[in-house]
């Protein structure tokens, strides 16, 4: 984990000379497909994104996996970006962290079934890409760590600004 931050801070030291497009009051809707690698199975997500200042924004998602192996998996996050202008101020990068909220449902043999709800926190990166001032594409690693149930996540989705 202290590896994941030291690498996430000297990338946002030594890229942080862009201009971000993202600003204060912006908001932004978006939609994303995911694979996660410990319920081994495709999800599908919303998210709704706010620029709390200039670079950094707020984001509020939600997503579901699909069943695999008598297991389904919801999860809630709240995560922080910090964009970083890479290139002609359409391409960024973005380390994030925030909190997650959890739910796997078990619905295996009559000792396994049940629900088990964790709270844990998220670290990762994504790369952004803006076709014009409202619609982009991302492509995000998040990793929940939670007891029991760490999950590596990777997220393709689309956006659309207001």
């Amino acid at each position: 984990m202290k590896k994941i931050m030291t690498i996430a801070c000297l990338l946002m030291m030594g890229v942080g000379m862009g201009n971000a497009q993202v600003q204060q009051g912006e908001t932004a809707v978006g939609l994303n497909l995911s694979y996660g690698s410990e319920i081994k199975s495709m999800g599908i997500g919303a998210r709704f994104q706010y620029g709390i200042i200039d670079h950094l924004r707020g984001e509020v998602g939600l997503n579901y996996f699909f069943e695999h192996n008598h297991m389904s998996w919801w999860d809630v996050n709240i995560n922080a970006h910090y964009l970083l202008g890479l290139w002609n101020n359409q391409l960024y990068f973005y380390p994030l962290a925030g909190l997650n909220y959890t739910m796997v449902d078990y619905k295996g043999e009559e000792n396994h079934k049940g629900e088990e709800n964790h709270i844990g926190l998220n670290v990762g990166a994504g790369m952004e890409y803006e076709f014009n001032e409202h619609f982009g594409v991302n492509l995000e690693y998040r990793h929940t760590i939670v007891r029991k149930v760490d999950q590596g996540v990777i997220s393709l989705g689309v956006n659309y600004k207001f």
